[in-house]
C-alpha cells in the first residue's frame, strides 16, 4: 500500500485521483482548502470501503505559514510518503492583481510558491520510500519567458491570470530541475505533468462572462478530456514511476527536457531568488 499526498485534491484532477487510488487500496493523504469539500470526499472514500486510508488535511496552500504548516502536520502523522502528487491551482479568469494576506501575488503564490515548499520539505519523507515520485501538475512544453525582475508579475503592464499561470509553468518547470539537482543522490523521481484540456469545473467555469463561458465549455466539450480518462496516464506513472531523475510528459507524449527547458543553469537563479524572497516573508528556509 502506498501513501500519497495530494496537494489540491478537493476538485478536478486531484479529486478524480483521489478516489481512484482509494479503489486501488492506497493510502491517501489529501489538502484542500475547503473543508466542505474534504468532507465530502470523505464520505465517497467511505462508499468505497477506504475511510481508513483516507485523510483530509485543511489548508490555505497560496500562504507560506500554510504549507509550512501542514508539512509539519503530515510528518507528524506519517513515516514515510511514496508519492507527491501537486495539482493546486486557481483557474479563475482576472483582470485584477491579488495578494494573499502575507503580500504575494495570488497564482504566484499557490501555482509556483506552494510546489517549491512542498517539493522541498517532503523530500525526506519521500527519501524513505522505495520509489518516491513527485508529480507536477503544471504544463510543460508551453513557451514562457521568465520575467527575472518581476517574478510576481507585478509591473508587467495590466495584470491577466492567465499569464500569471503560463508565467508559473514556467517557473514550474525549472523547479523540476532545482529538485532534480537536490535529489542526484537519492532515487527521487521528479515528473513535469501536462494533462492538456480537461473538462473540469474550474476550466470550464473559469469565466463571468456568459458568452465566453458558453464558447470554452463548448470548445473543452470538442477538444478536452473527461476527467477520468485525463488521468490515466498519472495513474501509469503512480503504478510505475519514470526511471530518469527528471521527466517531462504532456499526455502520454513524453517531452524533450533540453527543449523545454533549454537554459537549466536558471534554475540556481531561480533556486536562491525563490529561497530569498520566503526568507523575507517567513523567516529562515532550509531545504536541506
Amino acid at each position: 500500500m502506498l501513501t500519497i499526498v495530494i496537494a489540491g485534491g478537493t476538485d478536478g484532477i486531484g479529486r478524480q485521483l483521489a478516489l481512484q487510488l482509494i479503489r486501488n487500496g492506497e493510502r491517501v493523504i489529501i489538502i484542500g482548502r475547503s473543508s466542505e469539500k474534504g468532507e465530502d470526499l470523505r464520505r465517497e472514500a467511505a462508499q468505497l470501503n477506504g475511510e481508513d486510508r483516507f485523510l483530509f488535511l485543511q489548508a490555505d496552500l497560496s500562504l507560506v505559514s500554510e504549507n509550512i504548516r501542514i508539512v509539519n502536520e503530515v510528518n507528524r502523522r506519517v513515516h514515510h510518503i511514496d508519492q507527491l502528487i501537486l495539482c493546486a491551482q486557481d483557474q479563475k479568469f482576472s483582470k485584477v492583481y491579488r495578494e494573499t494576506k502575507e503580500g504575494l501575488e495570488h497564482h504566484f503564490a499557490l501555482y509556483y510558491l506552494s510546489r517549491f515548499i512542498l517539493s522541498f520539505k517532503f523530500q525526506e519523507q519521500l527519501k524513505r520510500s522505495l520509489a518516491p515520485l513527485i508529480i507536477n501538475v503544471c504544463a510543460p512544453g508551453v513557451k514562457e519567458d521568465i520575467e527575472w525582475n518581476d517574478l510576481q508579475l507585478q509591473t508587467q503592464g495590466p495584470f491577466n491570470s492567465i499569464k500569471a499561470i503560463m508565467h508559473g509553468s514556467g517557473l514550474n518547470n525549472l523547479l523540476g530541475v532545482a529538485l532534480a539537482q537536490s535529489s542526484a543522490d537519492t532515487n527521487i523521481k521528479y515528473l513535469l505533468y501536462n494533462p492538456g484540456a480537461v473538462r473540469t469545473k474550474g476550466a470550464t467555469e473559469a469565466f463571468d462572462n456568459i458568452l465566453i463561458k458558453l464558447l470554452v465549455k463548448l470548445i473543452y466539450k470538442i477538444i478536452g478530456l473527461p476527467v477520468q480518462k485525463a488521468v490515466e496516464p498519472i495513474l501509469h506513472f503512480i503504478k510505475k514511476p519514470p526511471e530518469d531523475s527528471l521527466t517531462a510528459y504532456k499526455q502520454n507524449k513524453k517531452l524533450d527536457i533540453g527543449q523545454i527547458i533549454p537554459n537549466k543553469n536558471q534554475s540556481k537563479r531561480l533556486l536562491q531568488l525563490t529561497l530569498d524572497l520566503i526568507k523575507r516573508k517567513h523567516g529562515e528556509f532550509n531545504i536541506n
